[in-house]
């Protein structure tokens, strides 16, 4: 294993880019400001309580896809100091919040389970290229994972737990020519994390 920061470096002289910083440490403001505003829309919205369509013989993967779908749909109207936006173009990431005021962008990236398990490694891919970080955002570039948790009950599905992982430089990956975390890298994780 080794940092995400660690992987950047190694990843742009891969590419044959001088070394950019395409990762910062989180401010405690910031982990507060992203956070709170997150749990208050998530709150608001009613994400939590609401019942999340599925198409009929749907797959795991499809499932999920839709859970995110619904969960980004959702959660845009109720963010009081941020924009949640697509980001153009291939690759990681594929999303991005831009703070309303100062028009500061933060990596997004959403991704949907079935529960939570710290133990788990299956693994999560991020990144496996530095050209869309280069070319929509301006350092200090901070990454923000958002895994969605769901359950099915009586074939219902509905957002159960939002998890936030503040991703730092300092954060464990595994590299296998991208950059992947697990449940028990998160959960074990020294960056900041919240659930909401």
């Amino acid at each position: 294993m080794t940092t995400f920061e660690d992987y950047y470096r190694e990843l742009q002289r891969r590419e044959g880019f001088k070394d950019f910083d395409l990762i910062a440490i989180w401010e405690k403001a910031d982990v507060q400001a992203v956070g709170d505003d997150l749990a208050q829309a998530v709150q608001a919205g009613g994400l939590k309580t609401q019942t999340i369509p599925i198409r009929p013989k749907s797959t795991n993967q499809s499932i999920g896809n839709q859970v995110e779908q619904f969960f980004v749909e959702r959660i845009k109207d109720y963010l009081k100091n941020f924009d949640l936006q697509l980001c153009s173009g291939a690759g990681y990431p594929d999303k991005q919040l831009s703070h309303k005021c100062s028009g500061r962008k933060f990596v997004l990236e959403v991704k949907a389970t079935s529960s939570w398990d710290a133990s788990d490694t299956n693994r999560v891919v991020l990144t496996s290229s530095s050209k869309k970080l280069r070319t929509h955002f301006t350092p200090p570039i901070n990454h923000l994972l958002v895994t969605i948790c769901y359950s099915a009950m009586a074939g219902q599905y509905r957002v159960t737990v939002v998890r936030l992982d503040f991703i730092q430089p300092v954060t464990d990956v595994n590299i296998r020519l991208e950059a992947s975390v697990s449940h028990r890298i998160l959960a074990a994780g020294t960056h900041p994390s919240r659930e909401i």
